[in-house]
């Protein structure tokens, strides 16, 4: 204790003047403490970080999930559920996915004529034009051709079919069964309203089934 001091002094134990080695003990731990605050600090920070980017991918994922849609379909990979697809390689020049939306709808909208200008017997002939041209080149063309060329072929079989039994009952009926010859003509009526919607399906690059089809050719 200095023998001068105030005897109600507070600081009355302590040395006047301290020396330079406490002042740098005194330094030290305070840079220590402040090295211990900003490793403390930097944790939080990449805490934080860590936080922000897995909050930034799980709001990507979840973006990403909602801008593609389920059940996407495109030309080069046919949903599961769909029925003639042919699987094997191509081995011709490839083709512009416009071209191959064309000539899929060119397929159907074929039949569509040659069952016009026939009564149904010569719808296949566009379509197997079409496949012969693009089967070793587009698998989404060669499907869509040999949908409407298969729907043709039944076609042909289904009229011809009915048109011999129509004729016998005609016969038998002594001529009053040839009144319902004209429903030979059904076939084609309902391969027609398949095409357009194969067309307009084509068109907008769906792989789309015929309800109806013996799929022969693939």
């Amino acid at each position: 204790m200095n023998e001068n001091s105030h005897p109600y002094d507070p600081y009355r134990d302590q040395p006047a003047n301290p020396g330079p080695a406490a002042a740098s003990e005194a330094g030290a731990a305070q840079h220590g403490t402040g090295h211990q605050q900003n490793a403390a600090y930097g944790q939080q920070g990449a805490g934080h970080g860590q936080q922000n980017a897995g909050y930034g991918q799980a709001q990507g994922s979840a973006y990403a999930g909602q801008g593609a849609p389920q059940g996407t379909q495109t030309l080069d990979a046919p949903p599961a559920n769909v029925k003639g697809v042919y699987e094997g390689p191509l081995s011709g020049q490839p083709t512009t996915e416009s071209d191959a939306k064309l000539w899929s709808m060119f397929s159907h909208l074929a039949v569509l004529l040659g069952h016009l200008l026939s009564w149904g017997f010569l719808g296949w002939i566009g379509p197997l034009i079409i496949f012969l041209m693009y089967k070793d080149r587009n698998r989404f063309v060669r499907y869509n051709a040999a949908e409407a060329l298969n729907g043709a072929i039944a076609v042909v079989i289904a009229q011809v079919v009915l048109g011999v039994v129509l004729g016998i009952f005609g016969f038998v009926t002594l001529g009053l069964g040839f009144a319902a010859f004209p429903l030979v003509g059904i076939p084609a009526l309902i391969q027609l309203i398949f095409a357009i919607i194969g067309a307009v399906r084509a068109n907008q690059g769906e792989w789309w089934n015929y309800p109806l089809n013996i799929r022969l050719v693939k």
